[in-house]
């Protein structure tokens, strides 16, 4: 937890308070707040203009501010910024648009995208920054992201495992906040439960409580991670215990029926939440849920369902991974 020291500081840790408290006043439960430092993001997007300049682009224009450093990114990520300046110094113009860097837990990863497919030469060029830097290096054009060179795979560690990633995998904004969730989530686990984890995405919470769960039901509509659940799962010896379903959760929710047969519900929604779904949770007899949200505003609507239902929120944290920006993370323990 960061102490903040300056008045700037303080008033934005104020300010934020407010603004949460505020929107969730009608269901007069305490939060309590967890502070990520500021140098913790290990998933960043820098824009590329027509000149090959790398920056952010100032709020609501395409006008891009150059950066030379990002303070609010993981260490490692910033100190890269001046060797990318470096690379794309040397590139074709008006090609790249976008270039992301996620710091996994062995090692850097950059993704660049660009506007048609890359010639051999280019290839050779983002093949020699990666061996120079000790990274791996991509390319996404269209929908595909095609590997040029992969030093190791990417991958976050576990206790008593490492589970392997693609490059373009949606992950927790900072390390600390994926480690403060888990916390809370475990903490929350009567052990020998049955879990369905809903919009599970790579599986991060299922493998996080394995060794407490009897069973994990993992459900995420998107084939590539539910694939990546089960390769996960039969490397490490879990494929018993976890199982993985590609299920489109808007259109064909888990239905309270299903739902019967698990004790406890893990559910970490896209932004605009998960109505379908929660109205079936809320008309289900399913006493358990942990609610992971990074919106707060579709939080409330979801919360007010449950609430109506019969639920109750007996615990809410907000994580704020999110520094110097309206965003944090929330995780509410819901029981019945």
């Amino acid at each position: 937890m960061t102490q903040f020291q300056t008045p700037e500081e303080k008033s934005y840790q104020e300010n934020k308070k407010k603004n949460l408290e505020t929107l969730l006043s009608d269901f007069n439960c305490k939060i309590d707040w967890i502070w990520i430092n500021k140098a913790s993001r290990r998933k960043v997007t820098f824009q590329i203009d027509g000149k090959n300049h790398l920056g952010f682009f100032a709020a609501k224009s395409h006008n891009l501010i150059e950066i030379d450093s990002d303070p609010l990114a993981e260490e490692k990520i910033s100190a890269l910024i001046p060797l990318l300046k470096n690379f794309l110094n040397r590139q074709e113009q008006n090609f790249y648009t976008q270039l992301a860097v996620t710091l996994f837990d062995n090692g850097l990863d950059v993704v660049l995208h660009g506007k048609k497919p890359i010639n051999f030469s280019q290839e050779q060029k983002m093949m020699s920054f990666a061996k120079e830097n000790d990274l791996n290096i991509s390319y996404r054009y269209g929908n595909g992201v095609a590997p040029i060179f992969m030093a190791r795979p990417n991958q976050i560690f576990y206790p008593d495992f490492k589970i392997d990633l693609t490059s373009d995998i949606f992950i927790q904004a900072t390390k600390a906040g994926l480690e403060n969730i888990v916390k809370i989530i475990r903490s929350s686990i009567t052990p020998g439960s049955k879990v369905a984890d809903i919009y599970a995405g790579f599986g991060a919470y299922s493998f996080a409580i394995h060794d407490l769960a009897k069973s994990i039901f993992a459900f995420e509509g998107d084939e590539i991670m539910t694939d990546l659940i089960r390769k996960n799962a039969t490397a490490n010896k879990l494929s018993q215990k976890i199982k993985a379903e590609t299920r489109d959760l808007f259109s064909n929710p888990i239905s309270k029926r299903e739902l019967k047969d698990f004790d406890l519900a893990i559910i970490n929604p896209p932004r605009n939440g998960a109505n379908p779904q929660v109205v079936e949770i809320s008309k289900s007899p399913l006493k358990n849920l942990i609610y992971v949200s990074c919106n707060p505003q579709s939080f409330k609507r979801d919360a007010k369902i449950l609430i109506d239902s019969g639920f109750a929120i007996k615990s809410l944290n907000a994580i704020d991974q999110f520094y110097s920006t309206e965003h944090l993370e929330l995780v509410a323990i819901f029981q019945k």
